[in-house]
């Protein structure tokens, strides 16, 4: 729900220099923060939404501000909204979605801060309306940081063939019907979570001792989980489970090491 203060001059250029602020820390490596802005006129669409970039389930809680301020006038009125969420491992979550209108004099500010249980700020964006150059030159430079800093996630496609980016690829090469069953279920687990990861995911079923096989979960052709097949299905599950989080958190460092390779 929406509050709205009068807020003093002094506290609108602190806001100011949140850009700055923010690049002296590290945000949204672990949860990224979103805000996306769409013009119909003078009414702006805003959304706001949240990423889990880690291997485990993340309980948060956001504020979205909206800062006006008029060329003719030396307060602002500041509108907050606040929620908590859950955030399961690599899943993406729009957090509220608000319209405003907006006069060609307002210079409109929009904050986005996304904390942990223990009020830890996690995740921040901002965006400005009726941007002046001195925030256009702002945001290119919060932009370039965001690039070189933060920009680990594995949903990132980063490999063209023939022209075009693919990404999210998950093969399969099973022998029975546990492993197929076992492969259903990392699938659905896969696009649920929306990883999306760049590398292509291969489940594959080999033979093994006494007529017993194993599956082996490949990521770009590394190993990064094996196990011997049970066709109980709440084991498959369970395993299921396991292998998410093994292979996110590995497609995780994966882009990290490209990511330090490309800019060192």
């Amino acid at each position: 729900m929406y509050k709205t203060r009068l807020h003093s001059l002094p506290l609108f250029f602190l806001l100011l220099l949140l850009p700055c602020i923010a690049l002296s820390q590290i945000y949204n490596t672990e949860v990224e923060a979103n805000i996306n802005i769409e013009q119909h006129g003078n009414s702006y669409s805003i959304t706001s939404s949240a990423v889990n970039k880690t291997v485990s389930n993340q309980s948060l809680h956001y504020v979205l501000s909206v800062i006006k301020n008029q060329d003719n006038n030396s307060n602002t009125s500041k509108n907050d909204q606040s929620g908590r969420f859950v955030l399961e491992i690599g899943e993406k979550k729009n957090l509220s979605t608000t319209t405003i209108t907006v006069n060609d004099n307002e210079r409109v500010i929009v904050l986005l801060l996304i904390y942990d249980d223990e009020d830890t700020p996690l995740g921040m964006d901002r965006k400005v309306i009726n941007a002046t150059e001195e925030d256009l030159a702002l945001q290119k430079r919060d932009s370039i940081e965001r690039e070189r800093a933060v920009n680990l996630s594995p949903d990132i496609s980063t490999k063209p063939v023939d022209g075009v980016m693919i990404s999210g690829i998950v093969t399969e090469d099973t022998k029975t019907k546990p492993g197929r069953d076992f492969y259903k279920l990392f699938d659905q687990k896969y696009r649920l979570n929306n990883i999306n990861g760049a590398e292509v995911v291969t489940i594959k079923e080999v033979l093994s001792l006494n007529n017993t096989t194993k599956i082996e979960i490949l990521v770009a052709n590394e190993k990064v989980l094996e196990f011997f097949v049970r066709p109980q299905i709440e084991f498959l599950k369970q395993m299921a489970d396991i292998a998410i989080r093994k292979v996110y958190w590995f497609l995780h460092q994966y882009n990290e090491r490209k990511h330090t390779q490309k800019y060192y």
